[in-house]
């Protein structure tokens, strides 16, 4: 979808001759672009399309969402909305894969996620009075805290979420493991369990797919003032956990997170993620 970083960079500046920096909007304005995303995004952002509108669309209504939790102090509807747009991407989807109920080799890696998600996922746990699932996170914190991307590739450890290969939060799951897809199951098992150095046959439109959510996730968290970068799942789960407000904390503009292991690659400040930034907030 996002092609080369020249390419899309290139695509975006001359689709808009003369307007490369930012025309506020007044009230008036943003009610009607949100009309136009709120259609754009009936069904998703479309992988297989090269517009770089979607993502833009995409990113606005995130930062909709993200500026009413500030001021609300509830991320839910912002997350929510988030994977819901998600599942309408992958539904548009006719490939088939061998991934299924019971099917967790994915379920061994690192994994990542952005702060809201975190937030909320723990939040769901909560509710549930999970405290066995709180009990598990710690343990495979204490395990993983010190381990980087690499490091954790390397340590075939289930997702302390995990039971008898079932997701405890599955309809909660974070973007990345909503994406998650293999054409060969035995493949996964070879590279996730057995840590064979092998390539994971990923369909490509759930590549592209979580890449395109990624960078409208985090621009738009850097448009409302909110720390953008993708944790690493069980530390940031452990201290959302630590904290009865974290929630109120985070959305408050304290950086709840800060110490957090970081994914290695920050997607904010990408070419692509850069040019659509300016695309989308011109």
């Amino acid at each position: 979808m996002l092609g080369t970083e020249s390419g899309i960079v290139r695509r975006i500046e001359t689709s808009r001759p003369g307007r490369r920096f930012r025309t506020p909007m007044n009230r008036t304005d943003r009610k009607r672009q949100a009309k136009v995303d709120e259609k754009q995004l009936a069904h998703g952002v479309d992988p297989e399309s090269s517009d770089p509108a979607l993502i833009a669309a995409m990113a606005r209504q995130m930062l909709r969402l993200f500026e009413t939790a500030k001021s609300e102090k509830n991320i839910d509807p912002a997350v929510k909305f988030f994977h819901a747009k998600v599942e309408a991407t992958l539904k548009g989807a006719s490939i088939p894969v061998a991934c299924g109920k019971g099917c967790a080799h994915c379920c061994h890696s690192w994994v990542s996620v952005i702060a809201p998600e975190a937030l909320f996922i723990a939040k769901q746990i909560r509710k549930k009075e999970g405290g066995d699932l709180v009990e598990k996170v710690k343990a495979a914190y204490r395990i993983t805290r010190e381990m980087d991307s690499a490091a954790r590739t390397r340590l075939a450890a289930p997702c302390p979420l995990l039971a008898a290969d079932l997701c405890a939060v599955y309809q909660w799951r974070p973007a990345v493991c909503r994406f998650a897809a293999s054409v060969s199951a035995t493949a996964c098992q070879r590279v996730l369990r057995l840590l064979a150095p092998e390539t994971i046959p990923t369909p490509a439109r759930n590549v592209r797919g979580r890449v395109a959510y990624e960078i409208a996730a985090s621009i738009a968290l850097v448009e409302a003032g909110l720390p953008h970068r993708y944790y690493e799942f069980n530390a940031a789960l452990m201290r959302a956990l630590e904290r009865d407000d974290a929630e109120a904390a985070w959305l408050a503009g304290e950086d709840v997170f800060a110490g957090v292991r970081q994914d290695p690659t920050d997607t904010a400040a990408t070419p692509n993620a850069h040019a659509i930034r300016r695309y989308a907030f011109r």
